[in-house]
């Protein structure tokens, strides 16, 4: 069953969002359908005067008070709801994101702004027993929470509904306005969101959508001592990049990884293989927190990899229309080709291709490699692509220290029946999120998300980001 190219079929043009108001820029730039090449829209290439006043009307907007915050997030989420298939279409069509996976998607944008409205309504500080020492006997103190300011928002093109609402939901409910430029690649589904607020009656000013070359916007908003957090998702290299030209900013980071999984002896090892298939090729292994490295107990590894290779194979893959299809196109031609280069790389290193390793369907097959070097760069660097590598390890030990070779440390997952193994490797495994029994690509949008090392800084997860958007300032009142 396909579905029906309702944003492929044609051709969209969207303006930039600044003050309350669709502005058209002098330029524009093209939306590619990674899977086929058609052209999905045309979009306002902003300047640095465009990011300049966008951060000019979210400095001068009255925020709204809390409860009408959330009751604005509330009717966002209705809205989306209703163009759910508008919503879903779209991401296929800009991110080659197949049509289920671009549903489930939307479906997780919806809870992630839903949460964002219950925290609105619950913001608060803690009393602080200063009576508790001499010094404060007598006195009452407590917390108001406050919005930080104005958030530049900055967001990839992996999941162009829900990372772009993770930073949108949060800031709105604490009360911080919002410039956001969306990746190039995916801006559409970033245009649809910004408008199901201003429908939903959020004030002119608080959310501003500017599109174009990140090169141009980007430094403009690092720049502007106006701006009070910078919250990015993408690579490493950029993101400390961000935080090093813009130092005195509030900075949440998210910056990728090349997950790991410990599979023990004792392991299930159909649940094992099914949840690296699935942490390894959702959506191509285009995202932040997909599988890349698998550590197999020796005993139990040519079993293990025997299981990971049939399902793997057995996944269907191209047409991202295909209600079926799994693993589609990566974002680019150029992604594809960079993707190859490291299993070829891995490889001519000594690793054995299991299988996968070229195009089915005009899309990079899902592929298993083996007993790749460990300074290989399937092993150590981000692949963002269907690439998972297995190596045998003898014991725990080994395979703790595997894991936390990496410079990165988002989320690492341990398949086991023991609970001994379980608890000595949640302590010892260097991540900010470890996963017993769980595919190691889970993530629920209330948890808190965020990771160590090159993974980045603070944390995403609705209620964490909106504490990380606020501060407290303590009051203490005399007699």
């Amino acid at each position: 069953m396909t579905t029906t190219g309702t944003v492929a079929s044609a051709v969209k043009h969207q303006d930039m969002f600044i003050a309350g108001r669709w502005v058209p820029a002098a330029s524009t730039f093209e939306v590619i359908d990674p899977w086929n090449g058609a052209l999905v829209g045309t979009v306002a290439s902003g300047t640095a005067a465009d990011a300049t006043a966008a951060v000019d009307a979210a400095a001068s907007v009255n925020v709204p008070p809390p409860h009408a915050r959330a009751g604005i997030l509330r009717h966002v989420a209705e809205l989306i709801e209703q163009r759910s298939e508008l919503f879903a279409a779209t991401i296929r069509a800009e991110a080659g994101k197949p049509i289920t996976a671009a549903r489930g998607e939307v479906s997780r944008g919806i809870d992630t702004i839903r949460l964002a409205a219950e925290e609105a309504r619950h913001l608060a500080g803690a009393t602080v027993p200063l009576d508790g020492v001499a010094a404060g006997e007598g006195l009452l103190a407590f917390e108001i929470p406050v919005p930080l300011g104005i958030v530049a928002a900055i967001t990839p093109f992996n999941f162009p509904l829900n990372l772009v609402a993770h930073k949108l939901g949060p800031a709105i409910a604490a009360g911080c306005p919002v410039v956001l430029k969306p990746s190039e690649k995916t801006p559409l589904t970033a245009g649809l969101l910004v408008a199901a607020f201003a429908e939903a009656g959020l004030p002119a000013g608080m959310l501003n959508l500017v599109t174009g070359d990140p090169n141009v916007i980007v430094p403009t908003w690092l720049a502007d001592e106006r701006i009070a957090v910078v919250t990015f998702t993408g690579s490493a290299e950029l993101g400390w990049k961000l935080k090093s030209e813009s130092p005195r900013k509030r900075h949440i980071l998210e910056l990728g990884s090349n997950t790991a999984m410990v599979v023990a002896a004792d392991a299930d090892l159909d649940a094992a293989a099914a949840a690296a298939v699935s942490a390894s090729f959702t959506f191509s292994g285009q995202a932040c927190n997909s599988l890349q490295r698998v550590y197999v107990a020796d005993a139990v590894a040519d079993s293990f990899l025997h299981k990971l290779v049939a399902k793997a194979e057995a996944l269907p893959v191209g047409d991202p229309d295909d209600e079926a299809t799994v693993v589609g196109p990566l974002i680019t031609a150029a992604a594809t080709r960079r993707v190859l280069s490291l299993v070829k790389a891995a490889v001519a290193e000594g690793a054995t291709l299991c299988t996968g390793g070229e195009l089915k369907n005009g899309v990079l097959a899902p592929t298993v490699l083996s007993d790749a070097p460990p300074t290989s760069a399937v092993l150590c660097e981000e692949a963002f692509g269907p690439i998972v590598t297995v190596n045998r390890v003898s014991d725990l030990t080994d395979a703790i220290k595997d894991v936390n070779a990496s410079r990165f440390g988002l989320n690492t997952a341990v398949f086991t029946q023991d609970l001994a193994t379980a608890l000595r490797f949640a302590v010892e495994a260097e991540a900010g999120s470890v996963l017993v029994n769980v595919a190691p690509n889970f993530r629920a949008d209330n948890m808190p998300y965020g990771g160590v090392k090159d993974s980045g800084q603070g944390k995403e997860g609705v209620p964490y980001a909106v504490r990380e958007l606020t501060q407290y300032k303590l009051v203490v009142m005399g007699k």
